[in-house]
């Protein structure tokens, strides 16, 4: 069965209108078939959006001529913001309003410059990282998930789970199960991604992002102050603000916070040696050299050189980093609030085991290597 890309054009110049369905129905992209409808108004056209579920939606910006300056199509885009996501790409004569609404999931296409090649080649883009199925598939997978937990599991187990039963059980047992569905596997089906190699994983798994600003601080969470960025070492727990008996805030069991400073890779000695292909002496490195300048940086990056390191990978919202814990802060609670940017937080099993890599840095015990010549010669 073949694959279907919905797009739906908004286009009140039936030339246009006509011009571009004729030209898109019956492609291909990606293995996907398209399939186009168009409306020639932009009211009503959000109604149309929400039963339909499109996968991109093409917009026109203006409403009849653009020197009527009657934006609809961004219009049509802040409503839709409110209501649900799909991808967007505005397709106008006059793009000069819209080009700084350019993003991975709204695109920007003149008529004249680019036209239908530069159209098709946003609609790829977009395809390509599977953006505008990542909802369907995500749909699709919570509803096989409670058809065999519903049906396959607890119906067939009605002698343990009675019909008499009634409180927020089985929403809790779903819930969870709904949880650990999403397995690395599983996220991988549903974003369609195939470049990763096995066992291996993409960086973005690394971080929570951005940070829920209106919880609590935890431990993990990675915080920006000026060009320097943080990471919290002191535990969740002691955030918890207590309250007495009768409502009253009896504070926090921290005061300082604990935090280790990160470093750029770029700026570490393990990535300035391995782009180095010359020795100290202006002689050129030999393979073997080389080789080894490669392990010590990939070990850095696996967080394996020592516990006194843990890496950070790169994203859109942070650099490749090297959190070391010789570097640490103490700040105010306070301070913390006033003077920090909260960015991102790691996640879960990245964060326990920074943690755990800080605790074993710390709690190592040292001890004179004991004279082995001496135990052989006395053999």
């Amino acid at each position: 069965m073949s694959k279907k890309l919905k797009l739906l054009y908004i286009e009140d110049d039936p030339a246009n209108r006509e011009g571009l369905v004729s030209v898109l129905s019956d492609e291909s992209v990606c293995d996907y078939n398209i399939e186009v409808d168009a409306v020639d108004t932009f009211d009503g056209s959000l109604e149309k959006i929400q039963n339909e579920k499109y996968h991109i939606i093409i917009l026109d910006i203006y409403k009849g001529k653009p020197n009527n300056n009657v934006e609809a199509g961004i219009d049509i885009l802040e409503k839709l913001q409110k209501i649900c996501f799909v991808p967007i790409i505005f397709f106008s004569g006059n793009t000069i309003n819209v080009q700084d609404l350019k993003s991975q999931i709204v695109g920007v296409v003149k008529k004249g410059d680019d036209g239908i090649e530069g159209l098709k080649k946003e609609i790829e883009r977009l395809v390509k990282f599977n953006l505008p199925f990542v909802k369907e598939n995500i749909y699709n997978h919570l509803e096989e998930e409670f058809r065999k937990y519903f049906w396959d599991i607890i119906h067939k187990e009605r002698n343990i789970f009675k019909h008499d039963k009634a409180d927020f059980s089985l929403g809790y047992l779903m819930l969870r199960r709904l949880s650990n569905s999403l397995s690395k596997e599983k996220i991988y089906k549903i974003l369609g991604d195939r470049t990763l190699e096995k066992d291996k994983i993409h960086p973005m798994e690394f971080y929570l992002y951005p940070t829920d600003a209106t919880t609590e601080f935890e431990s993990g969470e990675i915080l920006k102050k000026g060009d320097d960025v943080y990471i919290i070492l002191t535990p969740s727990c002691d955030f918890i603000e207590r309250f007495d008996k009768n409502g009253k805030s009896l504070g926090r069991k921290v005061g300082k916070i604990l935090l280790a400073k990160t470093i750029l890779l770029t700026n570490t000695d393990e990535y300035q040696c391995y782009f180095n292909t010359k020795k100290e002496d202006g002689s050129e490195k030999s393979n073997k050299e080389k080789e080894s300048d490669k392990k010590n940086l990939a070990r850095l990056i696996k967080s394996s050189r020592s516990d006194r390191y843990f890496f950070l990978p790169q994203t859109p919202f942070i650099e490749n980093r090297i959190i070391d814990f010789q570097i640490k802060e103490i700040v105010d609670y306070e301070n913390l609030i006033k003077d920090f940017t909260r960015l991102a937080t790691l996640d879960n099993p990245f964060a326990q085991a920074m943690i755990a890599s800080f605790i074993r840095y710390y709690n190592r015990i040292g001890y004179p290597d004991i004279d082995s010549d001496l135990i052989i010669k006395a053999l």
